[in-house]
């Protein structure tokens, strides 16, 4: 895996993963997305890592890098395209460090609007477990 950033634009068919740290994100009884996994958070610039020209096993090694950042546990990952941030009005753009770090940004100021946008990339995420729960 290089380090270099990746700087390409990202595309509306590419893949990003917000990684779930938090249980509460997740519903246990269909291992779907809460909004709360998008809300952002106060600078506006909610975080996500781009899959493109990663390994499923680079793609879960940032995440765990993430988590361990953060002293947290890695759950999962809530895996969308960017499209579905196109649609609410929101944008992608790559942000790094680290390799293939990205941020939505455009967010509106307004708290419910935040939570009626989050719902949306909820609905349009995909959960997927982590493989190697700590």
């Amino acid at each position: 895996m290089s380090e270099e950033p990746v700087n390409e634009k990202i595309v509306d068919d590419e893949w990003l993963a917000r990684f779930i740290l938090y249980s509460r994100w997740i519903r246990s009884s269909d291992n779907t997305v809460k909004q709360d996994a998008f809300i952002p958070p106060q600078d506006s610039e909610l975080s996500v890592t781009r899959h493109l020209d990663l390994s499923e096993a680079e793609l879960w090694k940032t995440g765990q890098a993430v988590a361990n950042t953060r002293s947290s546990t890695l759950y999962g990952r809530a895996d969308l395209q960017a499209i579905a941030t196109r649609n609410q009005s929101l944008e992608v753009r790559p942000d790094f460090p680290p390799k293939n770090h990205a941020i939505i940004i455009g967010w509106p100021d307004d708290k419910p609007a935040q939570k009626i946008i989050a719902l949306e990339l909820a609905r349009a995420a995909f959960y997927v477990s982590n493989p190697n729960p700590a």
